[in-house]
């Protein structure tokens, strides 16, 4: 949706990890453990004690340098499986596993067992001996055979399916890498079959230059890596990049994998569909993810990109149900009609998903938001100027409103003009990242109006409170505009990828990076909610005793709505946001959109119209009539509910 509704914000914050399965569960001894000493073992490798003694195994993606599963020698290491073979490919899936027990398959199972064993026997070829010549063509053409078949995976459930094509999307990398161990040439290898084409590049003086990019292509896509990222991958003995395109991947590992964590409270009206060949990066080394440079990927489009839709980068992700479509670590870079260009921090397996339509909530929250949102923006306005055209309540109570009003008024607008400006990656991480300040900026000149109010209260007595106390709006400014700038600039330093999201400019959810805003956030209202509730008891307990006039006040029931109103201003009705869960969840997320969209309407009604000074001033630009006013400027500006009638001394 292109409206204004943060709400949506709230419900991204959890984000949920599976800690992935290095090893056999192992029962260490309780007598005589000898495992106790951490160097007993190398590095990636599990000490297991027995009765009398203990061995050391190496994990899985390691293999010993002596060849042996169980050792002892102190100098053996446990090195990086250079490819992966059938052990190493189904560790942890439980659904494949079955199909290599030397027991009878379930009939259920028979086709699916079928096709995962005529994967791996692919696989298992290669690594019956680990010493021979693996070609490159051979390998790709081993492949295709699967790939006419794939067609029959759509029979298959939904889970059995991702399971294949993890399964086989592993071998075709583990095979490939394969091809590095004793490449058979120094040199670029292209193989192109009508089901796959495979670019693989052995580096060698490639990278001695400093910023050199490197460019491989298969079918139509490209991929783009510079020689810093393949520095950065670890990789011992010969070092190499691959890029593979699948044809026909894309129609069964289709929309109905994706997985999007960043919206998932919304009503999804959204239309989904893949608009790309899947394809996958593949490079020695152990490190595959978190890489300075990004690589880029550019996807032809099968279909001509329309005005209307919105691409999504996303790779394959084996973390939830045997694997699913996410758009975690991928970003979108540039998106023409025939071609999207993806930048990812990891190798990974990718495509590209056409998205038309919004994710949107119900459409009566949608024109609630939008008549909120345009009503608040106009009331900001008219409270703008008239804190900087009228004269007789000017003081610093009135530019605290002044700051917090431009800062509102500057986040609303940005908000509705870049909030779905996704297109351009760079583009969308700058209005993330301005959004991001001045939406704190308004939190923290909330929290400035919360402590002035209670000051104010608090010294109920005393004329003229700030003027006496000399508060100096240099240093309010400093905290109000300056706090916000530190947030965003360490935010930006740890994560700078953390800005801008496939749906949306905004920060991202996925990585947990939503805190950075979420925490001061959260901060301000438990502290604003703290500040308020307090104030209205010092208020309660003292009005009787204030001086004459003001205590003479006859409409307590206003001063009552205004004193809560200051709720809805100060930001503390936000925390409405956190329960839109279970049951009420509906009626929450109707009560945060209409008083949060309309906060800009509360302050020009509170501070302007239910102000008798300010509807004096009114009057007199309305008539014409310039009288000057005598009034003077105190604390009675309090809730900007009491007129300012007492005199100065």
């Amino acid at each position: 949706m292109r409206g204004f509704n943060l709400l949506f914000f709230w419900g991204c914050c959890v984000m949920h990890s599976w800690e992935r399965h290095t090893g056999p569960t192992l029962k260490p001894t309780t007598k005589d453990n000898k495992c106790r000493d951490s160097t007993m073992c190398p590095s990636h490798a599990i000490c297991t004690s027995t009765v009398d003694s203990y061995y050391c195994a190496c994990k899985q993606g390691f293999r010993s340098s002596n060849g042996q599963n169980h050792f002892k020698d102190p100098g053996v290491e446990c090195k990086g499986v250079p490819f992966k073979c059938k052990e190493d490919v189904i560790p942890d899936n439980e659904q494949v596993q079955q199909c290599q027990e030397r027991t009878t398959v379930k009939p259920e199972y028979v086709s699916f067992c079928a096709q995962i064993n005529n994967i791996l026997s692919v696989l298992d070829k290669v690594c019956e001996n680990k010493t021979t010549v693996v070609s490159l063509k051979n390998t790709t053409e081993s492949f295709v055979p699967v790939l006419k078949q794939i067609s029959t995976w759509t029979n298959f459930t939904k889970e059995e399916t991702s399971s294949l094509a993890t399964v086989f999307l592993e071998s075709v990398e583990s095979l490939t890498l394969a091809t590095f161990l004793k490449p058979s040439a120094n040199v670029t290898q292209t193989v192109r079959t009508d089901y796959l084409d495979i670019e693989s590049k052995v580096i060698n003086k490639e990278c001695s230059e400093e910023n050199v990019n490197l460019s491989l292509a298969a079918k139509g896509d490209k991929m783009k890596i510079r020689c810093s990222t393949i520095e950065e991958s670890e990789s011992t003995g010969t070092t190499g990049v691959a890029f593979v395109s699948f044809v026909g991947v894309e129609s069964v590992l289709n929309e109905r994998f994706f997985q999007d964590h960043q919206a998932p409270l919304t009503t999804s009206k959204i239309k989904l569909k893949m608009n790309s060949r899947v394809v996958g990066g593949i490079m020695t080394g152990e490190k595959k993810d978190g890489f300075s440079d990004p690589v880029i990927y550019t996807l032809e489009n099968i279909q001509p990109k329309q005005e209307f839709e919105r691409p999504i980068c996303v790779s394959w992700s084996t973390d939830v149900k045997g694997g699913r479509w996410t758009s975690f670590g991928c970003v979108i870079l540039e998106a023409s009609e025939i071609h999207t260009v993806c930048s990812c921090n990891r190798m990974a397996n990718l495509a590209v998903i056409m998205a038309s339509g919004e994710l949107t909530m119900d459409f009566s929250l949608y024109v609630i938001s939008h008549v909120g949102m345009i009503i608040s923006l106009v009331c900001l306005v008219l409270a703008i100027a008239t804190f900087l055209l009228c004269r007789s309540i000017r003081n610093h109570i009135t530019y605290l409103h002044l700051h917090l009003c431009v800062c509102l008024l500057l986040a609303k607008i940005l908000f509705l003009a870049g909030i779905d400006k996704t297109d351009n990656q760079m583009g969308c991480a700058i209005i993330a990242g301005f959004l991001h300040y001045l939406f704190l900026a308004c939190f923290f000149w909330m929290l400035v109006e919360a402590v002035m109010l209670f000051l104010m209260v608090r010294n109920l007595k005393v004329v003229n409170y700030f003027s006496s106390r000399n508060i100096k709006m240099l240093h309010i400014c400093a905290f109000g505009y300056g706090l916000p700038v530190l947030v965003v600039v360490i935010s930006a330093s740890v994560q700078s990828q953390g800005y801008g999201m496939h749906n949306r400019c905004w920060l991202n959810t996925e990585t947990g990076f939503i805190w950075s805003f979420l925490g001061p956030v959260c901060t301000v209202i438990a502290i604003n909610s703290i500040l308020l509730t307090w104030t209205l008891w010092i208020l309660r307990q003292r009005l009787s005793s204030v001086n004459a006039e003001v205590s003479t006040l006859k409409d307590t029931r206003l001063l009552t709505f205004k004193a809560f109103a200051q709720l809805f201003i100060l930001g503390c009705s936000w925390v409405l946001g956190i329960f839109q869960i279970g049951p009420v969840a509906g009626v929450m997320a109707y009560l945060f959109t209409i008083i949060n969209s309309l906060q800009g309407a509360f302050i020009f009604l509170i501070h302007c119209l239910l102000n008798h000074q300010v509807r004096e001033e009114y009057k007199r630009w309305i008539t014409g009539k310039m009288k000057p006013s005598s009034q003077s400027q105190t604390s009675s500006i309090l809730l900007s509910s009491m007129p300012s009638t007492s005199k100065t001394g």
